[in-house]
């Protein structure tokens, strides 16, 4: 079923680990969780800070569970949603915006695997630090034949600028920490994410947390301008795909053959279909 762990540590910093082993995957269970876990840190004057990271080893998030993407894709090719859906029709764009808009600084300590909705949501966090390591980062959902539906074409996008944000989204490509340092996908990589995670959180607990607030809306506001009016352009870009027959056959094969969410999508021939 998967699960969150939460604990405060160093001075109200609130820790946030994502725990689904072996899998790894981010359930809806799990994203219904996350976010009364978000209004609860928002609403928690004991919490200054919050860290998301993985629970298990050399994972953060791999990507949200293919079985249940297979499940609300029937869903909507069954009772296609309104044509003129917002973003706030969304759970997940919801959840994230409220991520983005809480007054506490928000961390992810990117610890492994962090792949479709885990590297969104890495993206609406403030600040991204990546531990070292070979694993993928990124938003590899054109395998699938649909486009990131939690933010990532908007965000990413916003992050990188759009050349080097098309190039990624295009080959669904996925880059290394150091590769994703150096681009701007992460701001840093560190031997322990988690350990630079919360020693950066405990330095921003010792400042006003008045000014954090400030800043935090300020800058978030000037890079956000009309950011409802994306998400809801991304909000019906992904319903159309989820309806598709290309996206059910790519994620049938995904889960027949055992693919990696990277490869499944490769080399196929399959026409598009909406």
């Amino acid at each position: 079923m998967g699960h969150l762990a939460v604990e405060v540590v160093d001075c109200g910093v609130a820790v946030l680990r994502f725990v689904n082993p072996p899998t790894g995957l981010l359930t809806g269970a799990m994203a219904v969780e996350l976010d009364a876990r978000i209004g609860q840190f928002a609403d928690d004057p004991a919490v200054r800070a919050v860290i998301l990271t993985g629970g298990q080893p050399d994972v953060f998030i791999r990507h949200f569970d293919v079985v249940e993407l297979a499940q609300a894709a029937e869903q909507v090719r069954a009772a296609p949603p309104p044509a003129d859906a917002e973003w706030h029709s969304s759970l997940f764009h919801r959840m994230t915006r409220r991520l983005e808009q809480m007054s506490k600084p928000t961390i992810a300590a990117i610890n492994g695997a962090c792949m479709g909705v885990g590297y969104e949501l890495a993206l609406a966090c403030d600040v991204r630090i990546a531990g070292r390591g070979e694993y993928p980062i990124g938003l590899p959902e054109v395998n699938l034949g649909i486009c990131p539906g939690g933010g990532g074409t908007v965000r990413l996008t916003r992050l990188l600028g759009v050349s080097r944000a098309l190039e990624l989204l295009y080959a669904g490509r996925t880059v290394a920490p150091d590769q994703a340092a150096a681009w701007g996908l992460v701001n840093w990589v560190g031997a322990d994410a988690l350990a630079d995670a919360r020693a950066f959180a405990a330095e921003l607990t010792a400042r006003s947390s008045a000014a954090l607030s400030a800043i935090k809306a300020v800058s978030r506001a000037s890079a956000d301008l009309a950011i409802e009016d994306a998400l809801t352009m991304e909000q019906r870009v992904v319903n159309l795909r989820m309806a598709s027959a290309e996206m059910a056959a790519l994620m049938r094969r995904m889960n027949e053959q055992r693919l990696d969410i990277r490869d499944v999508g490769h080399g196929s021939d399959l026409k598009d279909s909406t």
